[in-house]
């Protein structure tokens, strides 16, 4: 909405900069989908979009990346041409976005229907399944009793990716109690570990954007240490080495 009614990238700096730190990521993301859309849309793209990704934006990468995905799949821009100039070490990220918008914005479609998009090519295909998964757990309002049901209506071959989404959402944001986070891990089962793993990459993409939270963090450790051999004995090194590992992947 600041993007589409105030021309110049410095004022949009600023508006961003301006937001509270636990939410500036997501304020990156939104506007990364606005610049994006405009350019995919002129047939201008990547310019401003990448100086900004590049630039000012550059802490918050994952974000940026993902609300490019939020334009793509808007705009339903072919997938592999939008990326062919990007960092293909984030193209997961972008995947997760059209997911994202997908399962957010096209609930039957997506969902219900459990069709693909045209736009997107196969190897992008189980991120775009995180990115429902996380799209899943604010459509189903955080009851975990119906995200598991969403999740089991998918073919079980995808189960891993939504799982892995839900974590994301529920580390990202917080708010949760342990006894929640460990209901949650229970609901997931046999996908504990890829649960696991979404919260060690929200805990990554915060901390690279200087915006940890508690809840983020908590979720996180949590979930690690009880789908670790080494329960509660797990060191801080160990944890800081699996997020890594899992961003990486």
């Amino acid at each position: 909405m600041f993007y589409a009614k105030h021309a110049g990238m410095p004022a949009l700096i600023q508006y961003l900069e301006d937001i509270e730190n636990e939410f500036r990521s997501v304020a990156y993301e939104s506007a990364s989908m606005a610049i994006a859309l405009e350019e995919l849309e002129a047939g201008l793209f990547p310019g401003q979009w990448l100086l900004f990704t590049n630039g000012p934006a550059a802490a918050h990468r994952a974000q940026v990346y993902v609300g490019l995905g939020w334009a793509i799949a808007k705009s339903n821009y072919s997938f592999s041409s939008a990326v062919k100039e990007l960092d293909p070490a984030l193209y997961s990220r972008i995947a997760d976005g059209c997911g994202y918008y997908d399962g957010s914005f096209r609930y039957r479609q997506t969902v219900i229907n459990k069709t693909l998009p045209a736009y997107l090519p196969e190897a992008a295909i189980p991120t775009y399944y995180q990115g429902i998964g996380r799209s899943t757990w604010y459509s189903q309002k955080t009851d975990i009793a119906q995200v598991c049901a969403v999740i089991e209506s998918f073919p079980i071959e995808r189960h891993a990716d939504l799982w892995r989404g839900v974590g994301i959402a529920v580390a990202y944001v917080g708010g949760c109690s342990d006894d929640e986070l460990r209901a949650i891990l229970s609901y997931a089962g046999a996908n504990g570990a890829n649960l696991a793993s979404g919260a060690a990459l929200a805990a990554s993409s915060r901390t690279k954007a200087g915006t940890m939270t508690t809840g983020t963090g908590r979720c996180s450790h949590l979930w690690f240490t009880l789908t670790s051999d080494n329960g509660d004995k797990i060191k801080e090194e160990t944890y800081l080495n699996q997020v890594k590992q899992v961003e990486e992947n």
